[in-house]
């Protein structure tokens, strides 16, 4: 809950002009409804289950231009940093 109440508190201080959340837990549906009525907000979810329906809004809700996506395993492999960076590498398998 700590994550959605900082999402309000910086939505209801006018300190962002959008907000995204990288979750798929229901819990901060309350939040994240209230923080749609002010800013965009968009919904990744970063695991294999569908998103949660909790977690959906309408996309035209509050201020609207709301968007929400699924992260696919593509989605991590195709954007991680070169190997090696710096005097840094990659773990074996990665």
């Amino acid at each position: 809950m700590n994550v959605a109440s900082s999402l309000l508190i910086d939505v209801l201080s006018g300190r962002v002009d959008a907000a995204m959340v990288l979750s798929n837990d229901s819990d901060p549906h309350f939040p994240l409804a209230h923080a749609r009525m002010h800013v965009p907000v968009a919904t990744i979810n970063p695991s294999t289950k569908a998103t949660a329906t909790d977690l959906r809004g309408a996309r035209d809700a509050g201020t609207g231009r709301h968007w929400w996506r699924r992260l696919r395993p593509d989605d991590f492999f195709d954007h991680q940093l070169p190997n090696p960076v710096g005097k840094f590498t990659k773990p074996e398998g990665w």
